[in-house]
């Protein structure tokens, strides 16, 4: 799970053939872990997996470290990055859990509201003001993710609101990005996702804790972690060596990768109503960026 990462100004110039690969592998690596996690849902409780997810991020994180020993100012926004941290952590909870109940691509599909809230609080608290085009962009937007999820996601429980609640914790998560957006240290963001979410889920997980005697599971766990480290890291990586305008485009293969992962793992049908309503999406999203985001980058 994955949108606009914060405006990084690129750096050293690449091939951009070299910048499609890390962007699209990124994106295709958190479409590959929510597929992996939906599916140990099944076999393992939420919290656990959560833990799973961070403590080994944090642990391949630390390997990275002792080989490459990047350079790190852990001390610079340190407030604003453990906020970031916390909200993304919230966001992999509400995720874990509403992908026990909803299908992967309508979990997407909702995500991509969050782009649309990010540009509202940019707007109201950056006074980062959308043009008239960007306005009706965005409009069409919603209406096409409206029309996409139709009546798919009724569910009587009170974790219907988890899904609708991811987007604006993702908002939120890359609003305080913007920030920091001169911080050009991808790995401290990296970093502190990775202490805070395996902090928090070790202290509540091992007070609840079920024994996992499958291989299997743990061997599940291990790629979930190692998936979110690199996912993020190629990521943040891809914007430093291009721009963030160029590599946001890629974000809507999110959509593809989940319906095609959710039928072939899931079963669950591609109709053509969703189909078209994600070309809407995906259509109205890319000229959002190249209206909006392209002048501000």
């Amino acid at each position: 799970m994955a949108s606009w990462c914060g405006n990084v100004m690129p750096t050293i110039k690449l091939p951009t053939s070299i910048i499609i690969l890390l962007a699209s592998s990124a994106y295709f690596l958190f479409v590959a872990m929510d597929t992996l996690s939906k599916y140990m849902t099944q076999h393992i409780e939420v919290n656990q997996l959560i833990w799973g997810r961070y403590f080994f991020h944090l642990i391949a994180m630390l390997t990275y470290f002792a080989i490459f020993k990047p350079k790190l100012d852990l001390k610079k926004n340190f407030k604003i990055q453990i906020v970031r941290s916390a909200l993304l952590v919230f966001a992999t909870f509400l995720m874990f859990n509403a992908l026990k109940l909803f299908t992967l691509v309508d979990i997407y599909v909702l995500f991509f509201t969050a782009p649309l809230i990010l540009a509202l609080l940019s707007a109201v608290f950056l006074k980062d003001n959308l043009s008239l085009v960007g306005w009706i962009l965005m409009g069409l937007s919603f209406m096409a993710i409206v029309y996409t999820l139709g009546p798919s996601m009724k569910v009587m429980s009170v974790k219907v609101a988890f899904p609708f609640l991811i987007p604006i914790c993702w908002s939120l998560y890359q609003f305080f990005t913007k920030l920091i957006s001169n911080n050009r240290e991808p790995f401290v963001a990296v970093f502190y996702s990775g202490l805070v979410g395996s902090l928090v889920f070790s202290i509540y997980s091992f007070s609840h804790w079920n024994t996992i005697e499958s291989n299997w599971i743990w061997l599940g766990l291990i790629l979930l972690g190692v998936f979110g480290f690199i996912s993020h890291l190629i990521l943040v990586y891809a914007i430093q060596l291009s721009n963030l305008s160029f590599v946001a485009n890629f974000q809507y293969s999110q959509l593809v990768w989940s319906s095609v992962l959710g039928l072939i793992i899931f079963g669950t049908p591609v109709e053509l109503t969703r189909v078209l309503g994600m070309i809407a999406i995906i259509i109205f999203g890319i000229l959002f960026i190249k209206f909006e985001l392209s002048k501000k980058v």
